[in-house]
């Protein structure tokens, strides 16, 4: 915690919590993963922890942009070797990705009071920022087995289960986010899906830069 400003305010939480804190809430995560409710104990639901857990996109930077370099390597014509340079090219990713991260969290909160989950929408949006960022971290090594050897069928079919796991997961997390709502999790999570595609679509349209 830091003090607020002016003084006499009560503190404010950091930006980014510290390292004890996102291990507990990768636990929380990880636990409402495995069909564990007790998971949502070990997340901030207070009014902080809701705004604090949007600094997952900053916890997941780095395996993120694993996934931007294996690209570009992978892929060089469509970035900087088509004279776009570095810093267009991966600000693309970063802008594409972060819309992908944050439009449907938009989205839900615009519609939570119609769709009854005006209570539902804070653990929601904890424990998919949160899960997130636990989910880009646990497939880490992928990106790293894609810079180490290049891509392959192995690696191929690694990417479709890495891909596939990554979705059940994300269902898991929301089902028990929502308190066991089956049909929203699935349609929450389609919704995650079309819009990240969206999202990399719209921004390859307004930079020229290949994405995906």
């Amino acid at each position: 915690m830091k003090p607020s400003s002016p003084a006499g305010l009560p503190p404010t939480p950091d930006l980014v919590p510290s390292v004890d804190h996102v291990l507990s809430f990768f636990s929380g995560a990880a636990l409402l993963m495995a069909g564990r409710a007790e998971g949502l104990k070990r997340l901030d639901l207070s009014a902080d922890g809701f705004w604090q857990s949007f600094s997952a996109m900053i916890v997941a930077l780095p395996p993120i942009a694993l996934s931007w370099l294996e690209f570009e390597i992978s892929a060089p014509l469509t970035g900087t070797a088509a004279g776009r340079g570095m810093v267009a090219v991966y600000g693309a990713h970063a802008l594409a990705d972060f819309l992908a991260w944050t439009l449907p969290i938009l989205i839900l909160m615009m519609v939570a009071k119609r769709v009854g989950y005006s209570r539902k929408i804070v653990p929601l949006v904890v424990a998919t920022n949160w899960g997130g960022a636990l989910l880009a971290w646990v497939f880490a090594p992928y990106w790293l087995l894609m810079l180490a050897f290049g891509p392959g069928s192995a690696l191929s079919a690694l990417g479709a289960l890495v891909t596939i796991a990554s979705i059940a997961l994300t269902v898991r997390l929301i089902f028990m986010a929502t308190g066991k709502d089956l049909a929203g999790a699935a349609i929450i999570t389609i919704g995650m899906i079309v819009i990240s595609l969206i999202s990399y679509g719209a921004v390859m349209d307004l930079t020229g830069i290949r994405l995906i």
